[in-house]
């Protein structure tokens, strides 16, 4: 998994448990790579995205900064929900430009209809069961958004 991959992972987990209706809470990072597909990523390359999301002001959170660069326990914040947001509609975009096949385009079509929130889950979920959407769409809109250049 690379960074963009792994910070969108964060980002992605945070923004549920905000709209799940934690919008004040605090989810520690232990928790957060238990409950996501990092739990089998190298620690130094999750602490240091970690860093680079609290950095660039996309979480944050309280408490002291450990050495990793960032607090034991963190949040999504409102730049990290427009990011989110704006990753989920760029793939949408480019899946229903890429796609010939008329049953891929009604199915992103619909989904593009969803409120903002439902959009964004059954988008990423679309994205998940197939890969080869992820590897073609996925991969490039998260390189675009959430790679050092962000």
């Amino acid at each position: 998994m690379e960074h963009p991959e792994i910070r969108f992972q964060i980002l992605y987990y945070l923004y549920n448990k905000y709209y799940g209706g934690q919008t004040t809470k605090l989810h520690s990072v232990e928790k957060i790579i238990q409950e996501t597909e990092l739990k089998n990523i190298d620690r130094n390359l999750i602490n240091g995205d970690i860093a680079y999301l609290y950095n660039s002001d996309l979480v944050t959170g309280k408490g002291s900064i450990g050495n990793g660069g960032y607090p034991p326990s963190i949040i999504i914040t409102n730049n990290g929900i427009d990011l989110v947001e704006n990753i989920i509609n760029e793939i949408i975009v480019n899946i229903r430009n890429q796609q010939d096949t008329t049953i891929v385009k009604n199915e992103i079509e619909l989904i593009s209809k969803s409120d903002q929130r439902t959009r964004t889950t059954k988008a990423w979920d679309y994205v998940n069961v197939r890969p080869e959407l992820f590897i073609s769409v996925g991969e490039k809109v998260l390189k675009l958004f959430l790679s050092a250049g962000y």
